[in-house]
């Protein structure tokens, strides 16, 4: 059965994606390694979309040969994956087979790839006079000789350094190069990814550190409101106590009495308006939900945390604005700045 899904699996990438054995075992190792990271992904816990690696590469030729590869790579902050890629004009071919292998690995983020050919010469399988190209010139010069009556005579160095004099023959890139080229770009993503990750640690610690003073904030908060909840219950029975005190059957309310009526609607209004119990169930849930994000394995969570934040934003000016009690108004504008550090931070996550 494991031999049958092999052949299964290798048949589908060969007739999708490859037109030799060359490009073959190299996609087939790419979805191998692919599958290892998605193992591993653990290690990767959290990862920023700011990143920078630099690396080279050497790459046997045709001709026996070795082109030397300076590569770098940096990715900013993007909502979606965008990529910029600066390549010889020899490798140009490469970009879109770079691109699908790199947006694979980075998910988010605008990727700005350069390659670079340190040793060009390694390329010139041959170089031979354009002859077509050095008769014209000379042809140009005799006319202008004969124009204005120079005579001068035109050496072997001066036609050298004529435009177009010399053809380079470049050594033809096979497949096997193209594949190690791409390989080369993935190894790259790889160093990308590692520092990523020590960049997104980063981020994960500062967020933490905010949860737990946005959690201990909510705390105060709750207790605070079932606190202003007692007093103004006790200040209703008080009221409702002196209304009692009233005969019920007179006809016409005093001027107190009818004060005592207005303070009873005003405190029954207060204590309805101010159970924000209901807010801050909520708000610990999305605490515990945006806790949660850092210890999964999936990649790609900037975007879960983003939201949850826009939810904890919600529910944290729906309280603001139930309790217009100094302490707990002050204790909300404290959380709000505390989401406002978070979220910033979250958008550089991936």
């Amino acid at each position: 059965m494991l031999k049958y899904k092999q052949q299964h699996s290798k048949k589908r990438i060969k007739n999708r994606t490859c037109t030799s054995d060359a490009q073959f075992q190299f996609y087939f190792w790419i979805q191998r390694k692919a599958y290892y990271n998605v193992m591993t992904r653990k290690k990767y816990m959290v990862l920023s979309m700011t990143g920078f690696a630099t690396s080279t590469a050497e790459i046997a030729l045709a001709n026996n040969s070795k082109m030397i590869l300076s590569l770098s790579i940096k990715s900013l902050n993007s909502r979606f994956f965008e990529m910029t890629c600066k390549l010889p004009s020899i490798l140009s071919n490469l970009e879109i087979p770079i691109q699908r292998v790199l947006q694979k690995q980075l998910h988010r983020g605008h990727i700005f790839l350069h390659i670079k050919i340190t040793n060009q010469e390694a390329l010139q399988e041959s170089v031979t006079p354009s002859i077509h190209t050095i008769q014209n010139y000379l042809d140009a010069i005799e006319i202008i000789q004969k124009k204005f009556d120079l005579h001068d005579k035109v050496t072997l160095s001066q036609i050298l350094q004529l435009p177009n004099a010399l053809q380079n023959e470049e050594v033809e890139l096979n497949e096997e190069v193209e594949a190690a080229i791409v390989k080369a770009a993935y190894d790259l993503s790889v160093q990308l990814i590692q520092a990523q990750q020590k960049e997104g640690a980063l981020l994960a610690h500062d967020i933490k550190q905010q949860l737990t003073s946005m959690q201990s904030k909510i705390e105060k908060i709750q207790t605070l409101s079932m606190q202003f909840i007692k007093e103004k219950k006790e200040a209703l029975t008080h009221v409702m106590s002196l209304l009692l005190a009233f005969p019920a059957e007179q006809e016409q309310k005093s001027q107190e009495q009818c004060l005592l009526e207005a303070k009873k609607s005003t405190l029954l209004y207060e204590i309805e308006k101010i159970d924000i119990n209901e807010e801050t169930v909520r708000f610990n849930s999305h605490l515990i939900n945006l806790a949660s994000q850092f210890e999964t394995t999936e990649t790609a969570k900037g975007k879960k945390i983003d939201f949850i934040i826009q939810e904890l934003n919600r529910e944290i000016n729906t309280i603001a604005a139930k309790c217009s009690q100094i302490t707990i108004s002050s204790l909300a504008i404290d959380i709000k700045s505390e989401l406002e550090k978070a979220r910033e931070q979250g958008q550089n996550i991936i």
